[in-house]
């Protein structure tokens, strides 16, 4: 009951404010540039906005008098300050975007931090917690990556994408993020910008193999999680035909992974796993050096696509090409993209338009409420896995 209070007053007071906003003469100083990028994503997605904050830089200069301020949740700063080479004219502070939606008056505490303050607002991928926080915003202008497709999920939903921002920027449904955020940087002003694979701070090789894998069972959803007895099969298919070990990487959440995978494999011996044991920079530096790696739309992958890894996705068609496959403007010779296994099917970008998985589709739904993947990752066989790793692992034709 708490909870619902909290997100009814957050829901009522972001209205209100929005607007007295509107009708209200701007009291931000002319005078005062400060550029506000509310990123309220996790890490595979930081990952992929990393290159961009460098045209950021150069667009709104630190000699035009512009300040640029690159709001965050606290682990995904921490992450990208480990992993990702950043640019230092940027300001980097934290906003845990989940209490913001559930705490009235964090909620509160966080539009007072930021009243009067900011000159433009930049939300380089929407959700209903960034839309919010731009709907209660004061900015003279709130500029927003929106979604390529019509929402067409709850009231709230559907409210808050239209009333958040000043400016839209609508994608196109075939484009990768990372070619979103150029159109982003294009509106902007930035007409040069190219979308290009990320680059990670190197790191030293960590695990003593001369060869080995990397396999990532899990993902930030149930819904994007292919079986793990399929996975258990692909890695006995791997130590068997390259007599590589398996090195298992995830977050403290995902251990549930390591015990399944271990009771279903034949060679838990050839297994290690580091899944919640490793810090940020632990991580970065397994996938770096990795000769293949595995697995669900997670971050472990955009490591992969950034370390040029030679890399196998298991991808859903929920938001369908937003992140996998992997396209960009420019590729280098040493650039290597990710090899994305990917069903089409009628339902494709649910998510894009309800904000979750397996919208207007019953049967989906109903698995995801029961913890199982999406109806497109079911459909992927092992089969299909097997043939992708020959191919990246020999050169077979498919």
């Amino acid at each position: 009951m708490k909870l619902i209070i909290n997100r009814g007053l957050i829901v009522f007071n972001s209205l209100i404010r929005w607007l007295v906003n509107k009708k209200r003469v701007n009291v931000i100083d002319e005078n005062y540039k400060v550029i506000l990028i509310v990123f309220q994503q996790i890490f595979g997605d930081s990952i992929i906005i990393s290159d961009s904050l460098h045209a950021y830089k150069d667009l709104f200069s630190e000699k035009e008098g512009y300040e640029i301020v690159f709001l965050a949740r606290p682990s995904v700063l921490a992450f990208m300050k480990e992993t990702l080479s950043l640019p230092d004219e940027i300001k980097y502070e934290s906003l845990d975007f989940k209490k913001y939606l559930e705490d009235y008056k964090y909620y509160r505490k966080c539009n007072e931090r930021f009243e009067g303050k900011i000159d433009t607002l930049i939300v380089p991928g929407t959700s209903l917690s960034a839309e919010i926080f731009s709907t209660s915003c004061n900015a003279k202008r709130k500029i927003g990556l929106i979604r390529s497709l019509k929402v067409k999920g709850s009231f709230i939903t559907k409210l808050f994408s239209q009333i958040a921002y000043t400016e839209k920027v609508k994608t196109d449904k075939d484009d990768m993020m990372l070619q979103r955020h150029r159109q982003l940087l294009n509106y902007l002003g930035n007409n040069s910008y190219k979308a290009r694979l990320p680059e990670l701070i190197k790191k030293e090789k960590e695990i003593k193999d001369i060869q080995y894998c990397v396999l990532c069972p899990g993902a930030s959803k149930m819904e994007k999680c292919w079986p793990t007895e399929r996975f258990s099969e692909v890695i006995d298919f791997i130590i068997e035909h390259y007599n590589m070990n398996v090195h298992l990487c995830g977050g403290t959440e995902e251990i549930q992974y390591e015990r399944l995978i271990y009771a279903q494999v034949k060679y838990p011996e050839r297994i290690i796993s580091h899944i919640g044991k490793t810090t940020f920079s632990e991580w970065s530096s397994i996938v770096q050096h990795a000769d293949l790696v595995i697995g669900n739309d997670s971050a472990t992958m955009h490591l992969a696509a950034a370390s040029r890894r030679k890399a196998i996705c298991i991808a859903g068609v929920y938001d369908k090409y937003q992140f996998f496959p992997y396209k960009v403007d420019e590729l280098d010779e040493i650039d290597r993209l990710p090899n994305t296994i990917i069903k089409e099917m009628h339902c494709e970008w649910c998510r894009t338009k309800g904000y979750d998985a397996g919208f207007g589709n019953s049967e989906c739904t109903k698995r995801i409420k029961e913890n199982k993947c999406a109806l497109c990752i079911e459909a992927i066989t092992v089969d299909e896995v097997k043939a992708q790793i020959m191919h990246e692992m020999e050169g077979n034709e498919l």
